[in-house]
Parts: structure tokens; C-alpha cells; sequence
């Protein structure tokens, strides 16, 4: 039992009342539940937004200093809506009781108590819930002290991560392969603009990375940079996570909490594996971007503002998860305003020199291994794997080396010997146009872009769709799936020549 609920019942101890509630004041003049108890109570309450300025009885005993009995005398009429209006039914003659919740001489909230009779409250009773009152108005100032300290450490806690990486962003981007100019020169075109960019790319290629650069050339580098990884967050928490919640939303709700969405105002948020967002998330993510709008879990239709700037990734085929009805279409559309493509390590070993210098350079300074260096051997050596896991298998193997060198110059024996070897399979594709004939003209504009994807991976299958490094593999579908998608669409299974 909370401490909150500890105060109502108590206070029905003093008085035999029908319902009891705790209600928090907000800045903008409106009421909220936060606890309430008693035969009449209903968590149709929890969801009530009461509006002070159209409650002048109600605002005029706040002023006041002691509780104050609104109905007492059978026939007494007050000319507003009852409190609690729309959740709770009261007979038309009854008592109600309103004590302000007072800390430091600011008006925290109210407690009310309401009898479904008249005349239901002595002197004695009236006093003592005055005393009740002042323990309530400490205890919801401090949990709301409590709340706004959490959401500062959650802020804080963004900022030194944004802080940490933003200061190694420009850093982090290097390399001078064609394939890597190319995503460093889109993401400085995006940065400045307004524009949603999704990054996609294998796993480990460095995705968070390019969102971080795009932020910091952005207009809103001075802002936070708050990182959320969707495949990470369970899947009912998930809204409340983006969007925060209200006290009492679900259980385990003790105050209200804010989400990412706010802890991001007026700088960028990054979903990183957007791709795992549930359904019913997805299409409040949809809304966020069209009307720039959002509301907490529990917020009962109050709209919040949302200045952020969005930024997506996912290692998927979003084209395939659409075509398997995972992800939105029109939330597809949305994200995919400007794509960024970040390649796979070994279609850039070129870079893996200078990659490796700057992680060295990192390693070192985390491990406090001031003399760490690589030689010529070892580099040749990495350039020859093909790194299925990326920059983050690199840096993991250079951490490792860094510690079997005992922070000395690392040589092919500190490497792991049986990392697979560099396969050199042929480069992608380009990226068919929808006009291309082997798709047919009459397709609407989505699944022209599905068949684009489909007749890539077919001709780098060599026009295989089923097994080992087949297209249907190559999208993430299984083979019947891709069997009744081309059908559908009206592709053949040859390839490109």
C-alpha cells in the first residue's frame, strides 16, 4: 500500500465516506486523480481532467486555507458540474468536503470526500482532515519532487551519453572507400534539413554512428541526442517508453514518468531497429510525425507538442517487412524521406586501417594502454577477414588483441586465427529503376518499389528464390512468401544478364 493510500484510508476512519481521492494540481490549472478509494470509487477517475477555471465553488475553497464544506443542506444547488462528473454519481443532495494541500504555502492538489447524505460532517471530523490534508500536501510535494528528479537524472543520463559520442562523431565517420564518402556525403545534406532520414545496413556497420554525425551537423546540435533501441524494449512497454505515462496508466505506475519523445525535445531522437516497434506503436509513431503531436499512456487525449527531430535504422529489408505486413506502409513512406545506406565492412576493407587506428585510439584511452600500437602484419591480416558483425566485430577483436599485446604493438598472433576469411562475392546490384520492363507498368507506386527489391535480390541469387543464397534469404522471407509475391506482382524468376 502506498503512502497515498494509507492517507485515504485514514481519512475514512475519521469519516464514513462514500469516496475518498487525492487530486494533483498541474501548472496549467488542471486537476488529476492520484489515488482514490471507498464504495464508489472506479478507475474511471484516474482518467478525469478537471478544468479549475470552469469550477469557480471548487477554485474559491482552494483559496481558502481550511477545509470547506461544499453541499451540506438538503436542496443546496451549486451552479458547476459535480467534480467528479462522468465517472462517479452522486444523489443530488449530499455532502462533499474539499481541504486544500498546502506545502510551503503553494497549492500542491486537494483531497475531497464526498457522502451520499446531508449534514454528514461535525466540527471535529472537518479538523482532523485538516491535519490529514497537511501530510498529503507534503507527501505529493515530494512525489513530485521525486518525479522531476527522475526525469532530470534520465535527461542528464542522455546528455553525458550525447556528450561521450558526439565529441568522437567526426571521428567515427572515417574511411576514404567511394562506398563510405558516399553515406558521409548524404548524411552531411541531411544534417541541416528538417527531413526524416532512415539508416539502414547489417548489423554493426556503424548505423548509430551516422545518426549521431547527422545530429551533430544539425541545427540541433546544442540538443540532447536520446538513442532507443526498439528490438530491446518489451513490446507492452514500448508506447510508454516512446511517449512516457501517467501515475496509475498501468501496474507498477507509481508517478508519472516521461518518455523518450520528451527527453529528446529540441534535439534528435534515434530508433535504432524500428523495425521491432509493435503494430499498435507503429501507428502512434505515425501520428507523431504527420501532426508533430503525442500524448502519455494514461493521458486521458492531453496532446503534448513534440519538437524533435526523428531519425530511424534497422538492419531489415523495411520493403520485405511491408510486403509481409509487419511495418506500416504509410509509415514506411514517411521514414523513408531521405535513406542512408551504410555498407557492410568488407565492401570497404580499405578503410580498415584508418578505422582501426581510431578505435585503437579509444581502446587505449578506455584501457589506459598509452604505448597500444599495430603492426603492418596484423592490419594486413585484418584486411584479409571479411567481418561478418562488421565495425563492432573489429572492435572486439582489437580489444581483445589490445589485451593478449598487454597494451603493446598488436601482431597477427594477438588476432584470432579462426576468423573466416575475406569472401569476395560480387558487389551489389544497382538498384533498378521502377521502370524497369521486366516489371509491370500497371503496379501502384509501393509495389513497383517491392518488385525493385525483389528483382535486386533475384539477380544476385542468379535468379534462384529458395535455399542457401536464394532471394528469399537474401530478403528475410521465407520461400512460399516470396513464391505468392512475385506471383502477385507478376515477376519472373530469371535474372538480369
Amino acid at each position: 500500500m502506498s503512502a497515498l493510500d494509507s492517507i485515504l484510508d485514514s481519512a475514512l476512519q475519521i469519516v464514513p465516506a462514500d469516496l475518498a481521492a487525492l487530486l494533483s494540481l498541474a501548472g496549467d490549472g488542471q486537476l488529476h486523480v492520484m489515488a482514490s478509494t471507498g464504495p464508489l470509487a472506479t478507475p474511471l477517475l484516474t482518467k478525469l481532467r478537471i478544468d479549475l477555471a470552469h469550477r469557480p465553488a471548487l477554485r474559491s475553497a482552494l483559496e481558502r486555507s481550511v477545509p470547506t464544506i461544499l453541499h451540506s443542506e438538503p436542496g443546496e444547488e451549486i451552479d458547476e458540474p459535480d467534480t467528479y462528473q462522468g465517472a462517479v454519481t452522486l444523489p443530488g443532495d449530499h455532502s462533499c468536503l474539499v481541504a486544500p494541500l498546502r506545502f510551503d504555502g503553494k497549492l500542491e492538489g486537494l483531497l475531497t470526500l464526498d457522502v451520499s447524505v446531508c449534514r454528514a460532517f461535525q466540527p471535529a471530523q472537518v479538523t482532523a482532515i485538516g491535519t490529514l490534508a497537511d501530510l498529503a500536501a507534503r507527501l505529493i510535494h515530494e512525489e513530485r519532487r521525486a518525479g522531476e528528479l527522475s526525469w532530470e537524472l534520465d535527461r542528464l543520463a542522455s546528455v553525458r551519453a550525447g556528450l561521450r559520442e558526439d565529441g568522437e562523431a567526426g571521428a567515427v565517420l572515417a574511411g576514404t572507400s567511394r562506398a563510405w564518402l558516399d553515406v558521409v556525403e548524404r548524411a552531411r545534406l541531411a544534417a541541416p534539413t528538417h527531413v526524416t532520414v532512415v539508416i539502414t545496413g547489417e548489423t554493426g556497420t556503424g548505423k548509430e554512428q551516422v545518426a549521431r554525425a547527422l545530429h551533430q551537423w544539425s541545427l540541433r546540435a546544442a540538443g540532447p541526442f536520446v538513442a532507443l533501441n526498439c528490438s530491446a524494449v518489451v513490446p507492452e512497454l514500448a508506447s510508454s517508453e516512446l511517449f512516457g505515462h501517467e501515475r496509475g496508466a498501468f501496474t507498477g505506475a507509481d508517478r508519472r514518468r516521461e518518455g523518450r519523445f520528451a527527453l529528446a525535445e529540441k534535439g534528435t531522437l534515434f530508433l535504432d531497429e524500428v523495425a521491432d516497434l509493435p503494430a499498435a506503436v507503429q501507428a502512434q509513431l505515425l501520428r507523431v510525425i504527420q501532426e508533430r503531436v503525442y500524448e502519455r499512456v494514461g493521458g486521458a487525449g492531453t496532446l503534448l507538442r513534440a519538437d524533435v527531430r526523428l531519425i530511424a535504422a534497422t538492419h531489415k529489408n523495411l520493403l520485405g517487412e511491408v510486403a509481409s505486413g509487419r511495418f506500416r506502409e504509410d509509415l514506411y513512406f514517411r521514414l523513408n524521406s531521405f535513406p542512408i545506406e551504410v555498407p557492410p565492412l568488407r565492401e570497404r576493407a580499405g578503410d580498415i586501417p584508418v578505422l582501426a587506428a581510431h578505435l585503437l585510439r579509444r581502446i587505449a584511452r578506455e584501457l589506459d594502454l598509452p604505448h597500444l600500437t599495430i603492426g603492418p602484419a596484423a592490419i594486413r591480416a585484418l584486411e584479409r577477414r571479411s567481418w561478418p558483425g562488421n565495425v563492432r566485430e573489429l572492435r572486439n577483436a582489437l580489444e581483445r588483441a589490445a589485451i593478449l599485446s598487454q597494451g603493446q604493438t598488436i601482431q597477427p598472433k594477438h588476432l584470432d586465427s579462426d576468423g573466416p576469411a575475406v569472401r569476395h562475392s560480387p558487389s551489389r546490384q544497382a538498384v533498378h529503376s521502377p521502370d524497369d520492363p521486366r516489371i509491370p507498368a500497371a503496379l501502384n507506386r509501393l509495389d513497383k518499389a517491392i518488385a525493385t527489391e525483389v528483382l535486386t535480390a533475384l539477380d544476385e541469387s542468379g535468379g534462384k528464390v529458395a535455399g542457401a543464397g536464394g532471394a528469399a534469404v537474401r530478403l528475410g522471407l521465407p520461400s512460399t512468401t516470396l513464391h505468392s509475391l512475385m506471383k502477385r506482382l507478376g515477376l519472373r524468376r530469371t535474372a538480369r544478364l
